[in-house]
Parts: structure tokens; C-alpha cells; sequence
């Protein structure tokens, strides 16, 4: 009967264990997305910055102009992609 009793004992025990330990990867899931959250977040914030930046200043500042040549090509290449997209309607 006593060994009954201890491996009652014994699986309470563990089943504790594994509840705090579900609880604390819960918790470390919830903290994972609320910092890829927040990366978003501060990703979206820069590209702000950045687009205020290219407006108030048109012209590339020294260390800015293989950035601006890079929009350029980018916006090129979607003006492009557009007048395709008109032609094909």
C-alpha cells in the first residue's frame, strides 16, 4: 500500500512540474511573438523615417546616393510593371 501511496506522490509531483513548465513555454511563446511584434513595429517606424527623409531631401546627401540610385531603379522597374499592367487590360 505504501508504494501505491509514494507513486501517487510521485505522479503529482511531475504533473506539477510539467504544469509550471507548459505555463513557462507559454509564457516564452507569448514573450517570442510580442518581440517579433515589436520588430515590426520599430521595421515600420524606420521605413517612415526613411520615406520623410528621401522627401525633404530629394537630392542624395554624401553616403546616400548608391541608396537613392537603388529607389530609382526600384521605382523604374514598378512604373514599368504598371503601364504592362495597363496594356494588359
Amino acid at each position: 500500500m505504501a508504494d501505491w501511496k509514494n507513486l501517487t506522490n510521485k505522479a503529482k509531483n511531475l504533473t506539477y512540474v510539467g504544469l509550471g513548465k507548459a505555463k513557462e513555454l507559454g509564457e516564452t511563446a507569448k514573450l517570442n511573438l510580442d518581440n517579433v511584434s515589436e520588430e515590426e513595429n520599430k521595421k515600420r517606424i524606420y521605413a517612415e523615417i526613411g520615406k520623410r527623409y528621401v522627401l525633404e531631401n530629394p537630392v542624395a546627401e554624401e553616403g546616400f546616393a548608391d541608396l537613392y540610385a537603388q529607389l530609382e531603379e526600384i521605382e523604374a522597374r514598378i512604373a514599368a510593371n504598371k503601364a504592362r499592367l495597363d496594356e494588359l487590360k
